[in-house]
Formats: C-alpha cells, structure tokens, sequence
C-alpha cells in the first residue's frame, strides 16, 4: 500500500489533511479470497470493522496496511442485518484505534471525509456531504447517505477526524442514489466493539455468529432459509431479483441432488457442485452451472480427461466421431490442456426437475467418457478442472 493520496470530491484537502495525516495509518485493506475491500481498526487490541458483505462469509483474511505491512486476521463477529463485521488480527499491529464521535449521529449538510484503500492500491479520500438521514425506527440510530460512491467498508470521518460510522449496505435501507453511499452509524455497532475490547487471545478462537435479518436467530452459512422463520437468507452473492424465477429452479433442483444451493454458489449466477455417478463411486465428478446474464440459458460444464502424452491426432478425430454420434445434447470440447463435456440449455419452460436431470445426465456422461478416454489413449482423468 503506498502513501499516496488521491483526492475526490469538492471540499479543499488542506482543511482535512491534519486529520487524515493522523487517520490515514488506521485504514486497513482487506483481501478475503477473490474479494477485496475496505476496514479501519476501531479498538486499541487491532480489531478492524468493516462491511460484512464485503467479506460475504469468508473467516479467514489477510489485511495490508498503511505502512505496508500484511498479516492474517480473522472474521470474530459478523451482523447481517446491519451489515457489519469485526476482524481479529493475527497480531497487535501497533496502529492506534479512530476516535468514534459520541453521539455518531449525522446532521444534515455535514461535510465528512471517507478514507479507503483495497489491496495494491493507494489510500483515497473523498469529501463528502450528508444529504439524506433516514428517520428513526424503534429509537435506533438512523443510517444516513453521503453524496459520493464509497467502498464498503470504509470509515466516514468528521472534520475533528472521529468516525461517524462505516459505509455499508444494511438491511432493511432502502437503496442509494446513483453515485450515493449508505453509511451505519457507528452507535449502531457500539455494543459489537465492547464485546471485543479484550485480549486478541481471547478472540482468535471465535467462530462468527450470524443471525438471521428477520429474526435474529442464528444461521447456518450454507443454509437457503433461516430455520426460524423461513426467509431465504442473504448470500455471499447478491442475487438479481430479475432472476429469482430461474434461481428458484437451480436451487431445488441442486436440492433435489441432496446440494444445498447456498454451500455450492460460486458467483452471482453460478454454482460448482462435487456429484458422483453412483452413489459407490470413490470420486465426484465437479460440475459448473451458471445462467446467463439475462437468465434465459443454462450452462452446464464438467472436466472429463487431461490431454494424452502422444497420439493426439487419434485422440482429436476420437473426440469429434463422440461429437457426432453419441453425445446428444451434451458437447465434448477442449479447452487448453483438458477436455470436458458441457451443455447449454433454454431456461424457457424449465423446471427443477429438469435441472435435475441434466445435471445427473452430464455426471453420467462425464464418467462415461472419463474411463473410455483413459482406457483407450491412456489420458489422465480429471475430476476437478484443472487438477493433475
């Protein structure tokens, strides 16, 4: 992470840059697998808040900071419905904890700045204005809007450089305008940041609780519905309400295969699934579904062999007569050096059944495929893409 500062916004730098010189080594960016985003240590024992849908439901991360040191930390306690996540680091890092303005509350026209970095990248500010405060529901703090686009996860600062709270998307919030962030009052996690006021020892054991929106009552990760109440849950990707007709199908037919959609879901619209031909086989076969961008097509992929050391000439036109005479709706391909069966199916009329079907049917003709290819041109099978 480098010290450069880029600024955005109206409001002039000078009036803010003694507070965020001060501020700007508590900004932690934080990498969870394929994800990257923005927290800020909140406690005088490291621990960082951030978004939790920034992290989606990863436990294990690494945070970058400032001054470019890394580290692991670890997810110690998570809110979905205010969308908040605490991480412990792995060590103290040494940086001092942001002062949190008492009360956080908001007024209207507020000038604030918001600091955020992401991996490799360098630190940013962004002067803002408050320009909506939503009203007070049951006495709770309200969430406020700023009038620029932030990173989840990032602190929004006032101008004595306290923090007013953290961009986040939570429950319940109706969504932001084009180029606006939401932002949770820092009082609103009060509570969390006591409960981890204590030694790091203490809390590198902990196992995130999450608890349903609706309810409060916990859930389980890889869960579709909250067993108190029954709402589908929020997932590590956002689905698209434009497709929660076609979703619908994909789930219950992946839970018609005993596969919870949730544990498998990869991406926005995709899902990697481990099915076994036979119920004795030894190895599952992985499958990828994924819809397409407008929810009309299925497409179903399954790695089959590695390519053979020699007689690959053979083993082509072999590939090509599959292609012509036995395959069907299923395609045999090659894409680099491994060789894998695929589909793609219309989502119009589809039911989950379908799906179901499909999926068995890939599976069988993955394994089909798999012993002839091995048997006949002695190509290695693969059973995950990729794998050797």
């Amino acid at each position: 992470m480098t010290s450069q500062l880029a600024a955005h916004g109206d409001g002039d730098l000078a009036l803010l840059h003694e507070r965020v010189a001060r501020a700007r080594r508590s900004i932690v960016a934080i990498r969870a697998g394929v994800l990257v985003t923005t927290g800020w240590v909140a406690l005088g024992n490291g621990v960082v808040v951030t978004s939790r849908r920034g992290l989606r439901y990863a436990t294990e991360v690494a945070l970058t900071f400032e001054d470019g040191r890394s580290m692991a930390g670890r997810v110690i306690v998570a809110d979905v419905g205010r969308d908040v996540a605490l991480v412990a680091p792995g060590e103290p890092p040494g940086v001092a904890a942001l002062a949190v303005r008492a009360p956080a509350e908001p007024r209207l026209g507020e000038r604030v700045a918001v600091l955020s970095c992401l991996p490799g990248q360098s630190l940013r500010l962004a002067v803002a204005r408050v320009c909506h405060v939503a009203r007070k529901v049951d006495g709770q703090l309200p969430a406020f809007e700023l009038d620029v686009a932030a990173p989840l996860g990032a602190p929004v600062l006032d101008p004595e450089g306290r923090v007013l709270g953290v961009v986040a998307a939570p429950s319940g919030v109706g969504g932001e305008l084009p180029g606006h962030s939401v932002v949770l009052p820092a009082g609103a996690f009060q509570p969390m940041l006591a409960s981890a006021d204590r030694p790091l020892g203490e809390l590198r054991d902990r196992a995130p609780v999450y608890r349903c929106p609706a309810c409060e009552e916990p859930f389980d990760i890889e869960s579709d519905r909250c067993l108190g109440c029954g709402r589908l849950l929020p997932h590590a990707f956002a689905p698209s309400p434009a497709l929660a007709g076609v979703e619908r199908v994909i789930r219950q037919g992946l839970s018609a295969l005993g596969i919870i959609a949730n544990r498998a879901r990869v991406g926005p619209r995709a899902w990697r699934i481990a099915q076994r031909p036979f119920p004795a086989a030894e190895t599952a076969t992985q499958v990828d579904v994924e819809i397409d961008e407008a929810g009309r097509l299925l497409t179903l992929r399954a790695p089959v062999v590695g390519l053979p050391a020699a007689n690959h000439e053979p083993f082509y036109r072999f590939l090509l007569t599959m292609n012509d005479q036995t395959t069907g709706e299923f395609r045999v391909s090659i894409t680099g050096d491994e060789v894998s069966v695929s589909c793609v199916a219309s989502l119009e009329g589809f039911s989950d059944h379908d799906a179901a079907l499909l999926i068995d049917g890939l599976v069988q003709m993955a394994d089909e495929y798999r012993r002839t290819l091995a048997e006949t041109f002695e190509a290695a099978p693969r059973f995950e893409s990729g794998s050797r």
